[in-house]
C-alpha cells in the first residue's frame, strides 16, 4: 500500500485540484477503497475512480478520457500510451500480481491447476485474455500445463477481473 500511496504523493506536486481522476485496473480496486482514504488525509485531495479492464481504459486515453493517473495490471498499456506521447511520464511498476483459483463450492486445490480438469467443473470464469492482463496470464498458464485445450470448452469470459470474481462468486461452480 505504502508504494501506491507515494506514487500518489508523488504525482500531488504537479496536480492542483480538488479532486483527480484515477483509471484503475479492475484488479487494484478492492485496494483502492484505502488508498483514497490515505490521499485524502495526506492531501485534502479527492480521488475519484474509474474501474475497468486494463485494456479498456487504455483505449478510453487514447479517445481522450480525462484521466490524471492510469493504475493498469499490465506494463504493455502504459508503456504505449508513454511511446505513443499520450502519457507525459514514463510508467512505474506499483505492485506484481499473481493468479488465483477459487470456487463457490468447497473443491480441493491440492492438485494445483489441475483442479481445472474435475469433471465436476463445469464453467471456469475468466478475464477476456484480449482486454485483461489476467486473462491473458490465465490462458498462458493453462498452455504452459498443457491444460488449455481441454478445458477451454468450459470458459466463461468476463470483461474484467472483478467481472470474473462476481461471476465465480455467484455460480455453483470455478
Amino acid at each position: 500500500m505504502k508504494k501506491i500511496v507515494s506514487i500518489f504523493l508523488l504525482f500531488t506536486v504537479y496536480l492542483i485540484a480538488e479532486e483527480i481522476t484515477v483509471a484503475t485496473a479492475a484488479n487494484v480496486q478492492y485496494a483502492m477503497e484505502e488508498i483514497k482514504k490515505s490521499f485524502k488525509n495526506s492531501t485534502g485531495i479527492t480521488v475519484r475512480t474509474v474501474v475497468a479492464s486494463s485494456g479498456k481504459l487504455a483505449a478510453q486515453i487514447k479517445s481522450g478520457a480525462p484521466f490524471d493517473l492510469f493504475l493498469s495490471a499490465n506494463m504493455k498499456y502504459p508503456e504505449a500510451l508513454f511511446k505513443n506521447k499520450i502519457a507525459i511520464t514514463k510508467p512505474l511498476v506499483y505492485a506484481r500480481g499473481s493468479l488465483a483459483m477459487f470456487s463457490a463450492k468447497e473443491l480441493n486445490f491440492n492438485r494445483g491447476i489441475e483442479v481445472v480438469m474435475q469433471k465436476e467443473i463445469e464453467h471456469i470464469a475468466i478475464a477476456n485474455p484480449k482486454t485483461a492482463p489476467y486473462g491473458k496470464a490465465t490462458v498462458e498458464a493453462l498452455k504452459r500445463a498443457g491444460l488449455f485445450e481441454k478445458v477451454k470448452y468450459k470458459f466463461v469470459y468476463a470483461e474484467s477481473i472483478s467481472q470474473t470474481v462476481a461471476y465465480s462468486v455467484n455460480a455453483t461452480d470455478l
